[in-house]
């Protein structure tokens, strides 16, 4: 398979062009943004109900719509990239000024508030689908690995500082006022993509029907071995993680660390995802992405299956960020293999599919384990957890062996 090449990208003859500072720190004030958004709206539902039931109903129409990202890809292929994301950003930020205005004069209907969670997941799977491949068309080539790295970095640390913030804004601000400032970075991120200048698209597959076209991005990915398998990969991680949710809760009650140690072991998985995106962008080409991958999926696994053996919770914490060092290894490999092995005319179909399969791994494993999650003991599901993980990563191997990437050059040339 031979490396995709990417439409001339204006201004990109350094890293820090004017279109990629201004994508990546839109790209950051989204993250901030989608983080904060889940925890207000899920206050103000716990507010208004008292039931977490109806917090379980709201947090599943908001993921709910990522199952539609194959579709939304289709539709991003065949239209500019500017007005998709501009609009998405405004509709989000209108939603949530609009929910937290109502708020603030008194009970917002249950209803309303599942219709926003379910259009702003709505919006978001169709910004996903969009921002496919828009890094590697702003950056020069060999600064690929660099520009990979930060965004991955400061997404992770501006939704730490969402998840760590939104509840704070809640208390000190109120739940309305949290949604409009939440509203306002939606806005902020709008502003900042109105200057940026993205590359024209190809002509490839113009005069398309939409199924067509929707037929044609399938078809482009089972006639490659790395594509059919970058969205398995995105499954197994998925699952590999869905255990931690289920599992961490009780484990850090049996070590006597209770909801404190729950919160502390995902913020140090999330401060070693950051931490890790980072380190990516200072090695810049030196990071390998076939290797990085493979490896930090293997490592994820041996990880995941060493929380089996642990016998405190300081040692689950420790793991926590080592496991997100391994993830944004892992994350930055395929990202990059992502943007340098996929022909642009196919970033928006074959990423809503990686997208839509890799979100599926999660409760697919959760509704599995359920049944049994109270009858195996915890060190039992982990360590299977981790051995299906290392598993996928010798498969991923294999995969990217036959491919010939450990081999090709990190990043073609433009």
């Amino acid at each position: 398979m031979t490396e995709a090449q990417p439409a001339p990208r204006p201004g990109a003859q350094t890293l820090w062009n004017r279109n990629f500072l201004l994508w990546w720190l839109g790209a950051a004030q989204s993250a901030l943004g989608s983080a904060l958004a889940g925890i207000a709206l899920s206050f103000l539902v716990l507010h208004q109900t008292g039931s977490a039931g109806a917090m379980g109903v709201n947090l599943a129409l908001a993921m709910l719509p990522a199952l539609f990202a194959p579709l939304f890809g289709t539709l991003v292929d065949r239209l500019p990239l500017k007005p998709p994301l501009v609009v998405c950003h405004l509709l989000r930020g209108g939603m949530q000024l609009g929910i937290g205005f109502a708020a603030l004069r008194g009970p917002v209907p249950i209803e309303a508030i599942y219709a926003v969670s379910f259009l702003t997941g709505l919006i978001g799977a169709f910004y996903t689908s969009a921002s496919m491949g828009i890094t590697v068309r702003l950056v020069p080539r060999e600064q690929l690995q660099r520009a990979t790295g930060l965004m991955q970095g400061s997404a992770q640390t501006m939704q730490m500082v969402g998840l760590l913030g939104g509840g704070f804004l809640v208390a000190v601000l109120g739940r309305g006022e949290a949604l409009i400032f939440d509203g306002v970075t939606f806005l902020v991120f709008a502003a900042l993509l109105l200057p940026v200048q993205f590359p024209v698209r190809g002509a490839a597959g113009a005069g398309e029907r939409f199924w067509e076209s929707f037929r044609g991005g399938l078809k482009y990915v089972r006639g490659s071995l790395l594509l059919t398998g970058l969205p398995l990969v995105a499954l197994v991680l998925n699952a590999s993680f869905a255990p931690l949710d289920m599992l961490i809760p009780k484990r850090m009650q049996v070590l006597g660390a209770g909801a404190a140690g729950y919160g502390l072991f995902f913020g140090m998985l999330v401060a070693g995802m950051a931490a890790g995106g980072f380190l990516v962008a200072w090695l810049g080409e030196r990071v390998k992405p076939a290797r990085a991958s493979v490896w930090g999926m293997a490592l994820m696994g041996a990880l995941t299956l060493a929380l089996a053996f642990t016998h405190t919770a300081p040692q689950m914490y420790a793991l926590a960020l080592l496991m997100g060092l391994a993830n944004a290894f892992c994350n930055a490999g395929i990202g990059i293999l992502f943007q340098t092995r996929v022909d642009p005319d196919f970033y928006g179909r074959v990423g809503s599919l990686l997208s839509a399969v890799g979100m599926v791994g999660m409760p697919v494993t959760l509704l599995a384990l359920s049944p049994f999650a109270d009858r195996i003991p915890v060190a039992i599901i982990f360590a299977v957890a981790g051995g299906l993980t290392l598993l996928g990563a010798a498969v991923w191997g294999g995969i990217l062996r036959r491919d010939g990437a450990f081999t090709a050059p990190a990043v073609a040339p433009a």
